[in-house]
């Protein structure tokens, strides 16, 4: 049985304090189901490394060797949806947690920034963005055209101004976009508080060395379109790290979106007794979704296997009870969509690049102190 280390541990994070933080606002990620870290470079620290400083409050990060406090944090957040964030659960607290800490690091970078150049920040971003050119007639009605159903019917002259408003605003956030990312990456910087962890068990459906130091463990649905998509990118992190992490795959069924989602799991496994899981689950997915009652069949037959065999689990539903336990051993660790990711246990929900997987098991690694270059 595969358990991470608890959270509220003696050493690690302090967990009160995250109740008195406030959210920046609730990010939506694509995902089926239920919507819910944004990307970046975060480098892991020890679980204790919060509370080794001389400091009076704990630290956060740490930018060009000036700690950020999570009295800082907490002073940055403070105004905002304080109670919104105490409701959340303690994963999600993290996230919100964390993309306070990076707007405190870019924050510290403008600043930085603007005192090289003898401006205030105010200065600074006024020259930033000046250079934006502002929205069209054209652009706003083909922002319009391409957002009807979400305005619910109102004219365009109703909503011109606003939607002006918004595609200009993006337009001064890319600006600062563009501007700040190369400065960010030259900074040295890392997240200190250590990211909470669920103790998860790792099934027998596994790809990669058993003895693998990361385990990246994901929550899927055969029709989910996320999840169809997740597939490549799991091919790839896999080819990246061949000797240091192992994926485990486990069942997450939405049965009120996706009807052949439970039953595609349930024959997946039945391929399993004979030994063509993984080529099984690929087939499926390559439906791209599109599944019925006969697909099945016509997957295990184009496989080889045993139609008896085959035919006789599926009808007598043989692995009902070990789908249903993945989907109970999902919600129990917060799941509500799919995909959900867990590396080593952190959670991370809502679909994912190669880059994103990657940054987390980078952190992993290094926090272990093992692992190859990945390729």
């Amino acid at each position: 049985m595969m358990k991470y280390p608890d959270s509220s541990a003696p050493g690690s994070r302090p967990r009160l304090l995250l109740t008195a933080l406030a959210a920046l606002g609730l990010l939506a990620l694509v995902a089926c189901g239920p919507l819910g870290l944004e990307s970046g470079s975060v480098d892991a620290a020890p679980p204790d490394a919060a509370s080794a400083t001389d400091t009076e409050s704990p630290v956060a990060a740490v930018i060009d060797d000036q700690p950020i406090t999570l009295e800082e944090v907490q002073e940055h957040m403070k105004d905002q949806f304080i109670e919104e964030f105490q409701r959340q659960p303690e994963d999600r607290q993290y996230e919100l947690m964390e993309n306070a800490v990076r707007d405190l690091v870019r924050r510290r970078v403008i600043d930085a920034e603007a005192r090289k150049r003898g401006i205030t920040r105010e200065e600074l971003f006024e020259e930033i963005t000046s250079k934006v050119p502002e929205p069209t007639l054209e652009d706003v009605t083909e922002w319009y055209s391409q957002n009807k159903q979400r305005l619910r019917g109102a004219a365009l002259e109703d909503v011109a101004d606003q939607i002006k408003n918004y595609l200009l605003n993006e337009r001064r956030g890319q600006a600062l976009k563009d501007f700040l990312d190369p400065k960010l990456e030259a900074t040295s910087w890392k997240m200190v508080l250590s990211p909470p962890r669920k103790e998860l068990e790792a099934t027998r459906l596994v790809r990669g060395p058993a003895d693998a130091p990361v385990t990246l463990m994901i929550f899927s649905d055969y029709q989910c379109p996320y999840c169809i998509r997740a597939e490549p990118v799991l091919a790839e992190v896999l080819a990246r790290y061949p000797d240091d992490v192992r994926l485990v795959q486990r069942h997450f069924p939405l049965d009120s979106l996706h009807p052949f989602a439970r039953p595609a799991a349930e024959a997946a496994m039945c391929a399993e007794e004979q030994g063509r899981f993984w080529d099984f689950h690929d087939a499926i997915f390559a439906r791209k979704g599109r599944l019925d009652k006969d697909t099945f069949d016509e997957i295990a037959r184009k496989l080889g296997l045993d139609m008896e065999a085959f035919g006789s689990c599926v009808e007598e539903r043989r692995y009902k009870e070990f789908v249903e336990a993945d989907s109970i051993a999902g919600q129990k660790a917060g799941v509500t969509g799919t995909p959900a990711f867990f590396v080593n246990g952190i959670a991370l929900k809502g679909a994912r690049n190669a880059d994103e997987l990657s940054r987390i098991i980078d952190s992993e690694l290094a926090r272990i102190g093992t692992g190859k270059n990945a390729k």
